[in-house]
């Protein structure tokens, strides 16, 4: 019997430290080659200077249209964090735009302006896209995988996520299509 009551110490133990760390939305094989120490200032400085990096960036989606396949969002850059919710958060200024690039569907209550993504792919030279009716140049992504929280602007840490009468936040992780 005491045998029994180590084991299942144990369990418990590891399931509440395993609530303590950051959620984890991406495969280990998706995250490995991730650049931990990508400078996004430096990258919007001279995008094509740092073409071909595996990075992970965190945004709040200003447009994105999606066509035969492939979504183009251009997205205001946000830190991620990992509390008092896991994702990007806008309590921080945005330090930038840029764009990504995105081979797959995605439903387009996802791509709605103000819902935030964490997006893993590889750098690209510069692209110009059409932001309110005015030309800019952006860096741009071609993102391997997307995390799309459906947050219509809010916040991810304002959606309470347990008790009776509470309407989860939805969130979903989109992998790209091999072409």
């Amino acid at each position: 019997m005491k045998r029994y009551r180590g084991a299942i110490a144990g369990v418990l133990i590891s399931i509440m430290l395993s609530g303590c760390g950051p959620q984890q939305i991406f495969s280990p094989q998706v995250v490995d080659g991730v650049d931990q120490n990508f400078d996004f200032m430096a990258w919007r400085m001279v995008p094509n200077a740092k073409a071909g990096k595996k990075v992970q960036l965190g945004g709040r989606i200003l447009q994105a249209p999606q066509k035969d396949g492939l979504v183009s969002m251009v997205l205001t850059q946000l830190p991620i964090v990992e509390h008092p919710a896991y994702g990007p958060t806008d309590k921080e200024r945005g330090r930038g735009e840029f764009l990504v690039y995105f081979n797959g569907k995605v439903p387009t209550n996802h791509l709605q302006p103000g819902n935030r993504v964490i997006a893993i792919g590889t750098t690209q030279n510069s692209a110009v896209v059409a932001i309110e009716d005015s030309q800019r140049s952006l860096p741009a992504l071609t993102a391997q995988c997307l995390h799309i929280w459906n947050t219509g602007g809010k916040e991810i840490a304002d959606f309470p996520n347990f008790g009776a009468g509470y309407q989860p936040l939805e969130e979903e992780t989109y992998c790209a299509e091999s072409r």
